[in-house]
């Protein structure tokens, strides 16, 4: 199907103008409702039907804009007449700060050039127009009357009178306020505020749907046409053979429509095809956070493990300590055995000396005696060989172990150091992408810097063309009011110079006045605006600015332009003038 209708693109155009607030004001057209939804923000619904988990303001929208303020964006499809949608576009510029993204859906046929009411009571009677409730319709040169339900205006293609006529009443009033140009849907008109971002914004959105142009054709307007007209034909059952003629017409022209649902479905391919490179560029941004995030867990999984394994180390010494503590023990019970061994081998010497002198003394008498002791004494020194083996072994164990404990400790020592080198180096490769992170922000900040300095210097340009054109509009108005009072009484302004003149001075005010009016360098305009109390006196009605300023203006250090001049001296501001416009 031909897509006149392309609500797909709104959502994009409320995402390039980053909207987040939105009012949606009588909209009937589910599909357009559907699609503004659609975009993810904030929304207030005036007069439309109940959509779930929304609520919906009842009441004429003229009373309920003017309690809503500061909002991104608003779509209107209110009663479709001159006085409903000036006011309401009034209504939205002075109660928002920034003027607002503007959408109106109902500036079709047949409302562009003539106002249609649902209930005209509620529109004053200065703005209302004649009205019938029946449309005429003009089909093949003769006026067909339809009964659509509403109010018409009589007459079409006069002051004050339609839509589209309501939407270029208020651009003339207000020059700062632009069309868009970007024709996605053609009943539907867009209102932005001309600044450079949203000149760039819609650059953006004309080169990413280009094909999409639909205004030229007027499409909706012959469809609703078409549509009234076959109901009229349907209901009153004549015109059959015109109807047969229209049928034909339709055919003719079902063709044209292919070729353009073609065109645009190839536009829709390279749509898709830039949607998704920007989509594969957004898939790669979000795989190389994902790797971030990836490497930030990992460092801190390292450092929980080099946290564990200071842990172990400390358990290590504590084990250490204390295999060192049952050495140190063992060697203590190793010196009281030896100590032992060497009183009872002390105490053996002693048994055996006196054994020699009772073997000696006693030989012969006690030889059987002597071959017993001999054999208790074989088995004590076995006895004694046997516990000093058995603890040298256990010594010996117990130094196998501790460095068994010493080999350990030295590997896993090496271990750390290695783990804690590559973990400097990656930490110091995540500080270099930080620092490259950080430069292109800093590089975004200046392009932003140079942005705004360059939008205020935009500003007061604006501000300085503004107060030119005020002093213009002064200027003009004074001329204007140049009546023959003014030219009668003129003879009387030197008659008052002189009487407020001191006789020193009568000649160089005369020569100042003089040099005054013949010369561009006083601003009248200028004079009358940063005057008002001259603007709203006599001064203007009956006598000159350039008067008031040599009589009483310049013993008030007042300015008659923006240029400096000499305050102090008549003789040199007369000298400046003469000479100023040579310059």
């Amino acid at each position: 199907m031909f897509k006149i209708y392309n609500y797909d693109i709104i959502p994009h155009i409320l995402g390039n103008f980053k909207i987040k607030d939105i009012i949606i004001s009588g909209v009937k057209d589910k599909n357009l409702i559907e699609a503004i939804l659609s975009y993810n923000a904030n929304y207030t619904l005036i007069n439309t039907d109940k959509i779930k988990n929304f609520e919906v303001i009842n009441g004429n929208p003229l009373n309920v804009l003017p309690s809503l303020n500061n909002y991104d964006a608003i779509f209107i499809d209110d009663d479709s007449n001159w006085y409903t949608i000036f006011t309401e576009l009034n209504i939205i510029k002075n109660n928002n700060d920034d003027f607002p993204l503007i959408f109106i859906c109902n500036n079709r046929f047949p409302n562009k050039r003539r106002d249609s009411y649902t209930n005209p009571n509620i529109i004053p009677k200065e703005f209302r127009k004649e009205f019938m409730k029946e449309l005429p319709v003009c089909y093949n040169d003769e006026k067909i009357t339809i009964f659509d339900g509403f109010y018409h205006a009589c007459e079409e293609n006069t002051s004050q009178n339609g839509v589209l006529t309501g939407i270029e009443d208020f651009l003339e009033e207000n020059s700062h306020i632009g069309i868009m140009k970007i024709n996605f849907i053609e009943d539907i008109t867009i209102l932005y505020n001309k600044l450079p971002i949203n000149n760039k914004r819609i650059d953006i959105i004309s080169k990413e749907i280009n094909g999409s142009e639909l205004n030229d054709l007027d499409l909706s307007s012959s469809i609703i046409e078409n549509k009234l007209l076959i109901s009229y034909i349907n209901k009153n059952n004549v015109f059959n053979e015109k109807l047969n003629d229209y049928e034909l017409e339709i055919s003719d022209k079902t063709g044209l429509i292919k070729e353009y649902e073609e065109k645009i479905r190839i536009q829709d391919n390279e749509i898709n095809y830039k949607d998704s490179k920007i989509d594969g560029f957004e898939s790669k941004l979000n795989l190389k956070d994902t790797q971030i995030k990836s490497f930030e867990s990992k460092l801190n999984l390292n450092n929980a493990k080099i946290k564990n394994f200071e842990d172990k180390l400390v358990n290590k010494d504590k084990t250490i300590n204390k295999l060192q503590n049952e050495l140190q023990d063992n060697n203590n019970r190793i010196n009281e055995m030896a100590t032992d061994l060497n009183e009872k081998e002390s105490n053996f010497t002693k048994e055996k000396l006196d054994l020699d002198n009772q073997i000696n003394s006693l030989r012969n008498d006690f030889d059987n005696q002597i071959d017993g002791l001999m054999s208790d004494f074989n088995k004590k020194e076995c006895d004694f060989a046997k516990e000093k083996f058995i603890l040298n072994n256990q010594l010996s164990l117990v130094n196998d172990e501790i460095n068994s404990l010493r080999n350990d400790f030295s590997k896993k020592e090496d271990d750390f150091n290695n783990q804690l080198a590559e973990a400097t180096s990656q930490i110091n490769r995540k500080n270099k992408v930080i620092q490259q992170q950080k430069n292109q922000l800093e590089i975004i900040n200046k392009q932003h810097t140079y942005q705004l300095s360059k939008s205020d210097r935009d500003k007061y340009c604006i501000s300085c063309f503004k107060e030119e054109i005020s002093n213009k509009h002064a200027e003009i108005d004074y001329l204007k009011n140049n009546t023959l009072t003014k030219k009668f009484l003129s003879p009387a302004g030197y008659l008052y110079l002189i009487l407020k003149s001191n006789p020193r001075e009568l000649s160089l005010n005369f020569r100042l006045l003089k040099a005054l009016k013949n010369s561009k360098c006083f601003d009248i305009g200028f004079y009358l605006n940063n005057n008002p109390d001259i603007q709203k006196s006599k001064w203007c009605k009956y006598f000159s600015p350039e008067l008031h300023y040599v009589c009483n203006g310049f013993k008030e250090e007042r300015t008659f332009s923006k240029k400096y001049f000499d305050r102090n001296s008549k003789k040199r501001l007369l000298n400046y003038l003469l000479t100023c416009d040579n310059k």
